[in-house]
């Protein structure tokens, strides 16, 4: 999915509420005229260089009447997330659901993820307990979280079909959830604050016969420092009749995304059922951040249009959309992520500096003197985009 952000001049500098006219031109700086030295021919430096009722824009360098703005588009691009597949390999994978053992059913449903969302998401993998050093530790991760990995992953699963390959679920036989949590967060990809980061927890059974890492306690500990000191949530899936419902939902509420419902983690008794988990799991994770072209000047004056409707931010992250400008990330919560990931919403603009809307989100403001109305982009003229009602003059 990609987006356009009109990045507009500075609501202080201007006073347009419904669109903008084209931007005047810019008288260049005198040799002592304020520029200075690195103002260059056409630009200004401050409102000091430019006359009468003009402002300097602080993007452009350009001199710009007071009650218009100057329009730029910048693309913002969906950002590909993260996500660790943290997979339990233990002795009891082998037995059945139905027809077919865990075990099989677990790599299909793991292989229809991989296919659905290539590209989408960055993929990784580690499966627990692994063959390294004693039974309850962990040693390398097989597939680090990075891009283009699906190929690499499918292989690895496909190949642990096989009685005596390295990840064939036939030994040690315990249950290291601990070890396998602590290996996981120390992926160097978690800590790239630029994209989001999930951890995906797949278990048929619970702790047993290992607390290398702390046992239940510590690996709860090592989800919720994950979450509230990385901001790298943990979703959890139950496999099977073996878990421990109880620890499972203390895991998965730990992790920042339990599941709706009365049960916390999101519970699968066939591969049916894991395969509406991760579907549903997967949903939750792209779609719905977009990284912006450029950093906005004025945090206070972002505004996000969905199909021209505006949508209110929402710092609680229940709703609506949210920006961080650490990682300059906007990201859609609740129902509104919901809609985005549904394809039910066919154009995002995010503009900032002027708000081209009515307040309420109703029909759009009257257009501003030298903007005239329109319903798409059709009904403006060439070098201009149709948004909130309004035709917007935009440069690239």
């Amino acid at each position: 999915m990609r987006a356009t952000l009109l990045a507009l001049c500075s609501a202080l500098l201007c006073s347009c509420e419904g669109g903008m006219g084209a931007p005047a031109g810019s008288p260049a700086p005198t040799a002592d005229g304020g520029g200075g030295p690195s103002v260059k021919p056409g630009q200004c430096a401050d409102d000091a260089d430019c006359g009468g009722s003009m402002v300097c824009d602080p993007v452009t360098k350009a001199c710009v009447p007071a009650d218009r703005c100057g329009a730029y588009r910048v693309t913002a691009d969906t950002v590909q997330p993260n996500l660790l597949l943290v997979v339990d390999r233990s002795c009891s994978m082998k037995s059945l659901v139905g027809t077919q053992s865990k075990w099989q059913a677990a790599v299909a449903s793991l292989d229809k993820l991989l296919t659905t969302h290539q590209g989408k998401i960055r993929f990784g993998i580690t499966l627990f307990p692994d063959r390294e050093g004693n039974s309850c530790s962990q040693g390398a991760i097989p597939v680090p979280v990075g891009s283009g990995n699906e190929a690499k992953i499918k292989s690895l699963l496909q190949g642990a079909l096989t009685w005596g390959d390295t990840y064939y679920p036939n030994g040690p036989c315990v249950t290291n959830i601990d070890a396998a949590m602590l290996q996981a967060a120390a992926d160097p990809a978690l800590g790239d604050a630029g994209r989001p980061s999930y951890l995906l927890l797949l278990t048929d059974g619970k702790q047993a016969l290992c607390s290398s890492g702390g046992g239940d306690p510590g690996t709860t500990k090592t989800i919720k420092d994950l979450q509230q000191k990385q901001k790298v949530s943990t979703f959890v899936v139950g496999f099977g009749s073996g878990v421990d419902p109880f620890q499972l939902d203390i895991f998965a509420e730990a992790g920042g995304k339990p599941a709706t419902g009365q049960r916390r983690f999101y519970k699968a008794d066939d591969q049916a059922g894991l395969d509406q988990a991760l579907t549903s799991i997967a949903g939750q994770a792209v779609s719905c951040t977009l990284k912006l072209g450029q950093v906005p000047t004025m945090l206070d004056k972002i505004y996000v249009y969905l199909d021209n409707q505006e949508v209110p931010q929402d710092p609680t992250h229940k709703a609506g959309w949210d920006y961080d400008a650490s990682t300059n990330l906007l990201t859609f919560h609740g129902a509104t992520c919901t809609a985005l990931e549904q394809g039910k919403v066919s154009s995002v603009d995010v503009i900032y500096g002027c708000k081209s809307a009515a307040p309420d989100g109703g029909a759009p403001a009257p257009c501003a003197s030298g903007a005239s109305p329109c319903a798409g982009a059709t009904d403006c003229p060439a070098g201009q985009g149709c948004v909130a009602g309004c035709c917007l003059k935009v440069v690239d």
